[in-house]
């Protein structure tokens, strides 16, 4: 057989005349992905519908006329596949649930040339282009994760490049009716002159620029408008994003920036954000919070390693009244002793995560977040942070009350314990002063009341599992005696061995008559059961 196909005589030789078994047996001969395969199923309608399916399945796509309302995953291996899914006949004017596509960019190395850089955006473009002919696309994950790209080594001008292809590329994704939209990882860094650091308030910008057409679209009498200004008819729903979960450095620095912020503005049905693993300039965050105005926000997650302005976080939240789940990261930077959130705030808000001095920030008035039910209070354990119940308990000491379970509050302890090591020395503020004291340290301090006590749920995840947990534990847990249900992932070694799990449980459930489940990385324990020296019983 030749090895040059050309699919101009094959069809001009009668190929077409062949039936569709004998077409595909002979196809079966050919290297799937060969770019001949291609050029043979755009010549005609026929071996369109025949042999471009042949083509996707050597990029890894096996039944690609299946693909509609179903899910595309694409590696960066695979995104040269793009191209031939824009021409699809069949998937033209259909519906997908979910496309992830994940881009791979290293300007670090040593043998990165621009090229690289020419490819990732037509990558970008043509995932554009391929998303231009679906009619709709539910969800969007777009994965930087292996994205290292240093702008300042380059020539400013690849900045607007950046602008170019990344906001049509969003633009195209917000006009498919897209409800989520996840934006992960990458290493973006430019210069510090290159930040956004004074965007114009909320209400006098004019957002004429890189979302100005999808904002036209979804409703131009929602941009620029007065914070006051109702955004959202109360009537049917008009679709459009909902879920926007921003991991992702590239859509908070420039020049992506002012996108992000006009998009979240132009985006009537919002209701989820999330904000989380991302490292930017701290003095950008305050910024970035003046900026954000989504009143119709229900569900916010920011979990930063940075500090945020308590002010900048009030006026946030006063501006943001629907909110009934919010979860602000353990690593957060504290806030100070005297810090408290405006009264009469977040009169919806019913389920919280945070560190104490955000608890304390919230919960202090009774007049904030008065509906709260749930509260998740965040610790995380290091080398060099121990877990010191005395200070958490003094931190907490204004809100004792509320956190009390009697007045309706569920209060869930959180604990991250991550630690190089398996030996977990000095877990408590006593030991790292104490040489390991084998007694059980005090959650109380003085006369100060013990909020810690009033917790009904623990929940520990470690990083690597370790011998001395159990010991850890056992004589630690009764230092809370409303405990009902407990949850260890990552504690406990050989946790999946039966015999260890059920030790374990019965040894808790003496050590703590009042606990009913434990679950132990995933697999939840009746300990009632257990603890009466029944047999292993799992929910």
């Amino acid at each position: 057989m030749d090895s040059e196909f050309n699919p101009a005589l094959a069809v001009g030789a009668g190929i077409l005349r062949l039936p569709n078994e004998i077409l595909l047996e002979v196809l079966q001969l050919l290297d799937p992905a060969d770019p001949g395969i291609f050029a043979l199923s755009t010549s005609c309608r026929r071996l369109h519908y025949l042999v471009l399916p042949i083509y996707l399945a050597g990029y890894g796509i096996p039944d690609a006329p299946t693909l509609a309302s179903q899910d595309l995953t694409l590696l960066p291996g695979q995104l040269d596949v793009l191209g031939a899914l824009q021409t699809a006949l069949f998937l033209s004017n259909s519906s997908l649930k979910h496309i992830a596509c994940s881009f791979s960019l290293n300007s670090a190395r040593p043998a990165y040339h621009s090229r690289n850089l020419d490819g990732f955006f037509r990558h970008i473009r043509k995932l554009a282009g391929f998303l231009s002919i679906l009619e709709r696309v539910d969800e969007v994950t777009l994965d930087f994760k292996d994205l290292n790209f240093w702008v300042i080594g380059e020539s400013i001008g690849v900045l607007e490049s950046w602008n170019s292809a990344i906001s049509a590329l969003l633009d195209v994704i917000l006009e498919r009716h897209c409800q989520t939209l996840k934006v992960e990882g990458g290493m973006f860094m430019v210069h510090p002159s290159q930040f956004q650091r004074k965007p114009q308030a909320l209400a006098t910008v004019k957002r004429r620029s890189v979302i100005y057409d999808v904002g036209r679209r979804i409703g131009s009498a929602f941009v620029g408008k007065a914070d006051a200004q109702p955004i959202f008819d109360s009537g049917k729903p008009q679709g459009g994003l909902r879920t926007f979960n921003i991991h992702s450095r590239v859509l908070l620095l420039h020049p992506c920036f002012s996108w992000t912020m006009a998009a979240l503005s132009a985006s009537p049905n919002l209701t989820s954000l999330s904000i989380i693993r991302v490292e930017i300039p701290e003095r950008s965050w305050d910024d970035i919070l003046t900026s954000i105005h989504v009143p119709t926000l229900e569900y916010l997650s920011i979990d930063l390693r940075s500090k945020i302005r308590p002010a900048a976080l009030d006026q946030f939240l006063a501006r943001h009244p629907l909110l009934t789940t919010l979860n602000l990261g353990r690593d957060l930077a504290p806030l100070a002793e005297g810090d408290v959130a405006s009264k009469d705030c977040l009169r919806n808000l019913t389920n919280l995560s945070a560190s104490p001095t955000y608890v304390r920030f919230l919960l202090a008035d009774k007049r904030v977040a008065p509906a709260v039910r749930n509260v998740r209070l965040l610790v995380k354990v290091t080398s060099h942070a121990t877990f010191d119940a005395a200070s958490i308990n003094e931190t907490l000491a204004p809100c004792h009350v509320r956190l009390d379970s009697g007045h309706g509050v569920q209060l869930t302890l959180v604990i991250m314990v991550d630690y190089p090591s398996s030996h977990w020395a000095g877990f408590f503020a006593e030991e790292a002063h104490d040489n390991g004291s084998s007694s059980a340290p005090s959650p109380r301090r003085g006369a100060n009341p013990d909020p810690l006590r009033c917790a009904r749920a623990l929940e520990m995840v470690s990083t690597r599992p370790s011998n001395a947990f159990e010991a850890l534990a056992l004589r630690w847990l009764p230092s809370f005696p409303a405990l009902k249900a407990l949850s260890f992932s990552g504690c406990l070694v050989n946790a999946h061995f039966d015999y260890n799990a059920l030790s374990f449980v019965r040894c808790v459930r003496d050590a703590c008559p009042n606990v009913r489940t434990v679950t132990l990385d995933g697999r939840v324990y009746d300990a009632v059961a257990v603890g009466m020296d029944g047999p292993l019983s799992w929910m």
